[in-house]
């Protein structure tokens, strides 16, 4: 005899078989079109406020993502621009962005994305946390002169 499964299995089942066909569909779409050089920047989409010293920790993914067939040749003023970012209201107001050490090298920075590869770097921006309130924020970000965004939220850690 063959024993009835409970409604709370089913359910877990059905919630499962979702999850991994919408992540199946999402992998399916690129965010960087064939035959092109682009960034894509990740962060947490709700951050905690949670302080340490005055400053508040928000982790940052970079994929610099090549489609294209060809290798991609990287330049940047010196090796303090390759990662630089601004962080905004999401009505584009300025709250802060990377202040540049006085002792960064005057030489230029040189790298390359091999065709069909991505570099992948994970920084930490460092927020200022009495500029910020629990909220939506935009991060701006130039990766080797390349352009991404992300939002993210701010939230107490109640």
């Amino acid at each position: 005899m063959i024993a009835r499964i409970p409604n709370y299995v089913l359910t877990t089942f059905a919630i499962v078989a979702v999850i991994i066909l919408v992540g199946l569909y999402d992998n399916q779409r690129q965010p960087v079109a064939d035959g092109s050089v682009g960034l894509v920047v990740g962060v947490p989409a709700n951050q905690l406020m949670t302080q340490r010293n005055g400053v508040i920790a928000l982790p940052v993914v970079l994929r610099l993502v090549n489609r294209s067939e060809t290798d991609e040749a990287l330049e940047a003023e010196n090796k303090c621009k390759i990662f630089r970012y601004v962080v905004t209201t999401p009505q584009n107001e300025f709250i802060q962005a990377r202040r540049f050490a006085d002792t960064c090298p005057t030489t230029k920075a040189y790298g390359t994305v091999a065709a069909r590869a991505v570099i992948e770097q994970i920084e930490t921006v460092l927020l200022d946390a009495d500029r910020y309130a629990p909220g939506d924020y935009k991060l701006r970000v130039k990766f080797w002169n390349y352009e991404g965004e992300a939002e993210f939220a701010l939230v107490t850690d109640n």
